[in-house]
């Protein structure tokens, strides 16, 4: 077997900036449209934590006098066509129904 010779296509290295940038501005656009996702909920009277592993939030219901109703639920939020993670995907099927992935 004869090794074929590589082409250069980025001879001044420039694609890994750009690579770079675009993952800069998808991890901006997530954080934005976190935000926006706790505010609209936080406007809405529910109660909101911002958790680590297999989702971003936990929202709890609560009515007027701040009581909790009915049981927490687990929320993603995603932009674009990104998809679930392995923990995200792990914990959907854990909680099934409590668990919901809102895309922006």
């Amino acid at each position: 077997m004869s090794k074929r010779p590589r082409r250069v296509r980025d001879p001044y290295g420039l694609q890994v900036l750009s690579k770079r940038l675009t993952i800069a501005s998808n991890r901006m656009t997530g954080r934005m449209a976190e935000d926006s996702f706790a505010m609209t909920q936080r406007m809405q009277g529910h109660e909101v934590r911002k958790i680590r592993k297999g989702g971003d939030f936990v929202v709890q219901k609560t009515d007027g006098f701040g009581r909790k109703i009915g049981k927490p639920i687990t929320v993603e939020v995603k932009t674009g066509g990104s998809e679930l993670s392995e923990a995200q995907r792990r914990k959907k099927g854990r909680l099934g129904r409590r668990y919901k992935v809102v895309r922006y």
